[in-house]
């Protein structure tokens, strides 16, 4: 029987760095579609690949990994916290390369452990794409709101009725989103009523939850 490979990705804004449990040298490639591409032909090259796992990076992994998990690979977006407290318990170096490396060797500690499944890597449908956008986006709002109704409090009397109008503004804004989420959410109508069914939690506080 054939040996398993692993894989550990480690993520950056320009590039990322394969590295792969039975190779010594790891790859570089540049974080562009270009790049990503370049990487998946790679990797469907290492024979018996079993895992690759990547770290949660604020959002620069997801391209690479929906890219992976298109090519038919299985992947994990680990928790950095984890990951860490692994590498440290293994007396492991931190540079991108060795990064890599660690990331490999926990995704063979993933499989040799079988915890998996459970956490295997699954894109998100383009409705909750949306929603997650939608509800995103209401936050960004809600937020800028409550910083002009605190600069309300500061600013000079000829220039409230402009931070009011604003505020308005943003009122009008929060109020047409919520009405889109609302609509988007139909999809999602089973697992709304799940969360709809605990007391006080309404459609965009499930929706903010899901």
């Amino acid at each position: 029987m054939n040996e398993l490979n692993f894989c550990g990705i480690d993520v950056a804004k320009r590039s990322f760095v394969v590295g792969i449990s039975s190779r010594k040298q790891t790859k570089t490639f540049t974080n562009n579609p270009k790049g990503i591409q370049q990487a998946v032909e790679y990797l469907k090259n290492c024979a018996n690949l079993s895992l690759v796992v990547l770290e949660s990076t604020g959002g620069l992994e997801i391209p690479l990994a929906k890219a992976l998990h298109r090519a038919d690979f299985r992947v994990v977006i680990a928790n950095p916290r984890q990951t860490h407290q692994f590498a440290m318990a293994k007396s492991l170096a931190k540079t991108d390369a060795k990064d890599a490396k660690m990331l490999a060797s926990y995704a063979k500690m993933l499989v040799l452990d079988d915890e998996v499944e459970k956490q295997l890597y699954l894109p998100p449908t383009p409705e909750m794409e949306q929603l997650e956008a939608l509800v995103l986006r209401r936050t960004q709002l809600v937020e800028m709101r409550v910083a002009e109704k605190n600069r309300l409090h500061q600013v000079h009397d000829s220039q409230r009725e402009s931070v009011q109008q604003l505020i308005a503004h943003f009122d009008r804004l929060i109020d047409e989103l919520e009405t889109q989420i609302n609509q988007a959410t139909a999809v999602f109508d089973d697992t709304l009523k799940k969360f709809n069914d605990i007391k006080g939690i309404g459609a965009i506080t499930s929706a903010t939850l899901m």
